[in-house]
């Protein structure tokens, strides 16, 4: 199936089938996806809460809405996806560190150079700590449709959840501590029969409604 057909075929997960588990080979593919996933300026500003245990499922079940505690608590896979509060110096050390450690750099001069580069972006465009704050949120939109595109690719079936309550998530993970705090969800595994979703038909308006071709 080509990305177009699975683009087509994919639909939200309504119910999960808990009794299918995934196995860690699937589990690792799809982190695979999150951490290939593309960011302005390659920041990889996020970081991914991965809860595949009873217990992991119990412990964020008080931020859930009652919309989605059925899905969490049935899928084999939930990523909660945390955005970083803002973009440090130790951050963009760390960064450029990783990538010349990856070998993207010619030399030390191409090095120095677009690390400057990002910096200068960084000073200039996006200064402010809620410029940062809001770009970095935005990001995660990135990696969640990856995800969501990704998991029929992998033969699973996910939904993005915004429905919980971001603050009690963050106070449960302890994610202000770390300089984060969450925005989204998802989960991934099997539907289940009773995944009404999976029988209806997709609609989407037409192409002539949603593009202006220039």
């Amino acid at each position: 199936m080509n990305i177009t057909e699975l683009a087509s075929n994919r639909f939200t997960t309504k119910a999960y089938d808990a009794s299918r588990p995934l196995t860690e080979q699937q589990i690792a593919d799809v982190l695979s996806l999150l951490q290939n996933s593309p960011s302005t300026l390659n920041l990889q500003g996020w970081h991914f809460h991965v809860i595949t245990t009873e217990a992991g499922r119990k412990k964020i079940a008080p931020a859930i809405f009652d919309l989605n505690k059925t899905k969490v608590a049935q899928a084999p896979l939930a990523i909660v996806f945390s955005s970083i509060n803002g973009i440090s110096e130790q951050h963009l050390d760390e960064l450029v560190a990783q990538e010349a450690q990856d070998g993207r750099f010619r030399d030390t001069e191409s090095r120095q150079k677009n690390d400057a580069g990002r910096r200068s972006y960084i000073n200039n465009v996006a200064h402010s700590p809620e410029f940062q704050h809001k770009w970095m949120e935005r990001q995660l939109y990135i990696a969640l449709g990856f995800l969501l595109l990704g998991a029929p690719a992998l033969g699973l079936h996910a939904t993005p959840i915004e429905g919980f309550d971001t603050q009690e998530m963050d106070n449960i993970l302890g994610l202000e501590a770390q300089g984060l705090h969450s925005v989204v969800m998802a989960t991934v595994g099997y539907n289940s029969d009773a995944d009404f979703n999976a029988q209806l038909p997709k609609s989407r308006f037409p192409l002539d409604k949603i593009i202006t071709k220039l």
